[in-house]
């Protein structure tokens, strides 16, 4: 059953199209609803068209040949998934599964090329989109190149922040989505002991703490300092 405009209009994929193009593609649109740990696809999958994450958060991860996971990125509301796949037909680069409940509407590749032809426009807006991702990734390596692990550390809870940020008294901001140490180890690139003892110091230095199962940022500034590069 087609979506309704109102429901993919905060959408990355969506956002910024007239509303004729949001009424014509959402009526290409359905509705998918994910379990808690259901994969949506998996690594090398053949893509069949993309999606716009409407509720819920999941996870982006890779297999190494010796079959390690590699947590990449956790996604939230309003995060577009696989949509390089659905333009350049290339197999699916990584895995997507879901940590919560999730609804996510599946816009199919041979559906959006024909409304795409018939409104050029589209067009621009999905590398407008691409565009967009390109520059983050740039962003990604750099630091992972430039920063101390106190740097990359600090620009992915800024980044989880964003996501999935609840602003509280006197500045602070929940995380309000669990993380192990492994999966900000592997986010960052590091070994879990690392990550581990640069928590252990910025809690002595209330710049971060935990509330129950949550991380908490309690001094931003000093976080958006480390993370400059």
């Amino acid at each position: 059953m087609p979506l309704e405009p109102s429901l993919l209009r905060n959408s990355l994929l969506f956002a910024g199209l007239t509303d004729e193009q949001l009424k014509g593609l959402s009526a290409l649109t359905r509705l998918i609803t994910l379990r808690p740990n259901q994969t949506l696809f998996c690594q090398n999958d053949k893509p069949d068209g993309c999606y716009a994450l409407i509720e819920g958060t999941v996870k982006v991860s890779i297999l190494s040949s010796g079959g390690d996971e590699a947590l990449l990125a956790i996604l939230g509301e309003g995060d577009i998934i696989g949509e390089m796949g659905m333009i350049d037909g290339e197999r699916r680069s990584a895995t997507i599964s879901a940590l919560k409940k999730c609804k996510v509407a599946f816009l199919p590749a041979a559906g959006f090329r024909r409304f795409a032809d018939d409104n050029p426009s589209v067009y621009q807006h999905m590398l407008t989109i691409l565009s967009k991702r390109l520059r983050a990734s740039n962003d990604r390596l750099a630091a992972q190149q430039m920063l101390p692990l106190s740097g990359r550390l600090a620009r992915l809870f800024l980044k989880l922040s964003d996501g999935f940020g609840q602003p509280l008294d006197g500045g602070r901001m929940l995380i309000k989505q669990t993380f192990t140490q492994s999966d900000l180890a592997r986010m960052t690139g590091s070994a879990r002991e690392n990550v581990n003892r640069q928590i252990n110091q910025w809690q002595r230095k209330a710049i971060v703490s935990r509330i129950s199962r949550y991380y908490c940022l309690d001094d931003l500034d000093t976080l958006r300092d480390l993370a400059e590069f």
